[in-house]
């Protein structure tokens, strides 16, 4: 789910059949849904994919169909009204499921992601140049992950928590997750962990979260809500972390 302006746009997800790719856009202005794409139209039916988008487009990145996990980046123009499939390259990501999907300045991130294992690598698109490059991090890195909140905040891209390995009964057991929040910045390629808090102001650990950005008294972060905890509760709380320096 994504926003733009005061639309609220959301795609896919999982039903009996795990054939589903309704494109939905809610106006919160006048409170009322519209269905953008007929069903048999649009990108493949998938859940555990993920989303993003600028001023003009909505993008769609990976997930699991009924059959396979995916690695298409769909992007949807607003104006146009019509769903684009982007170009695939050597450079591109592989097949993967809870990857972060953030715009950051004119370019579409995919920021790890689990493909079978937890994966730690960073890509970005090119919408301009319709071209792909992989891209080497450096820094407090964190470890291979998936299923995390995520957010941007200026030039960085915010990562919280997520799936470190994957639970024995799948997606019915919580798996192994963790806590901290890193910065990664996207001109540098270098990651910090920037969350250095007392514990009693920090999130427990979890994963399957939402999050998105925010700003509150002024000061830009990462917004996140509920998730998964490592005892297969689900949390209700909501968090903010604000970031000085965008």
């Amino acid at each position: 789910m994504v926003s733009i302006g005061t639309t609220i746009y959301t795609f896919g997800g999982r039903d009996f059949s795990r054939q589903y790719n309704g494109f939905y856009s809610y106006d919160t202005t006048n409170n009322e849904w519209k269905l953008l794409t007929p069903l048999e139209e649009g990108p493949t039916p998938r859940s555990f994919h993920t989303m993003a988008a600028d001023e003009n487009h909505v993008y769609v990145f990976g997930g699991v169909s009924a059959t396979a996990r995916l690695k298409t980046l769909d992007a949807y123009n607003i104006a146009e009204q019509k769903w684009v499939q982007c170009s695939t390259s050597e450079e591109s990501p592989s097949i993967r499921g809870g990857a972060g999907l953030e715009v950051v300045q004119g370019k579409v991130w995919v920021v790890y992601g689990f493909d079978g294992c937890e994966l730690d690598d960073v890509h970005y698109y090119d919408p301009v140049e319709d071209k792909w490059t992989q891209v080497e991090t450096t820094g407090e890195k964190p470890c291979a992950r998936s299923v995390f909140a995520s957010a941007v905040v200026g030039k960085h891209i915010l990562v919280f928590g997520g799936e470190i390995a994957m639970d024995p009964q799948a997606h019915v057991g919580p798996g192994q997750l963790c806590d901290g929040t890193f910065a990664l910045d996207t001109e540098t390629l270098t990651w910090e962990r920037v969350d250095m808090l007392d514990e009693d102001e920090t999130p427990a650990v979890r994963g399957w979260l939402a999050s998105t950005s925010g700003t509150i008294a002024g000061k830009q972060g990462l917004v996140i809500h509920g998730g998964k905890s490592q005892t297969n509760d689900r949390f209700s709380d909501l968090f903010f972390y604000g970031i000085d320096s965008a």
